[in-house]
């Protein structure tokens, strides 16, 4: 399933994380990947860092540009959010230990997915453009998750 939707500001941005972090806390299931594609300053990070209040992450977030992953471990969640911008080679990726373990449920956001792709399946890819003022998101992927997530935003 393919679903467009505009942002108009930071604000939307923010609270389409928070409308993630709700499902992510409703689902029975214990892993989730995400592949955030879109230019710089598309508004990437700052979905990811509307998931992470929603989910009482407190302190800062910030771009994995320079890094290449950000982990926040709390309690019963562990969120990834990588940034494959940087990265020229296979191994970067793979010293990541994506697929650790982990006794909650495990998050993982990817910026610049395309660098893995046909390696990692996502369950919801999410294309950010920038258009007018605003961010329009297309949503390619799980359909039951793609309409929890419109209902949510109702």
């Amino acid at each position: 399933m393919i679903e467009n939707y505009i942002l108009k500001d930071e604000s939307e941005t923010l609270n389409f994380g928070s409308n993630i972090a709700a499902l992510i806390k409703e689902s029975n299931d214990s892993i989730f990947e995400f592949h955030l594609q879109g230019n710089l300053g598309a508004g990437k990070t700052t979905l990811v860092r509307g998931v992470l209040r929603a989910l009482g992450w407190r302190g800062s977030v910030k771009s994995p540009t320079y890094t290449i992953c950000e982990e926040y471990d709390f309690e019963e969640f562990l969120i990834l959010h990588i940034d494959l911008y940087r990265t020229e080679i296979e191994e970067d990726v793979e010293m990541l230990e994506l697929n650790r373990d982990f006794n909650g449920k495990k998050v993982i956001f990817i910026e610049w997915p395309e660098k893995v792709e046909g390696k990692r399946m996502a369950n919801l890819k999410i294309n950010m453009m920038h258009y007018q003022n605003s961010r329009k998101i297309e949503m390619i992927g799980d359909t039951i998750l793609i309409e929890k997530l419109m209902k949510e935003d109702k």
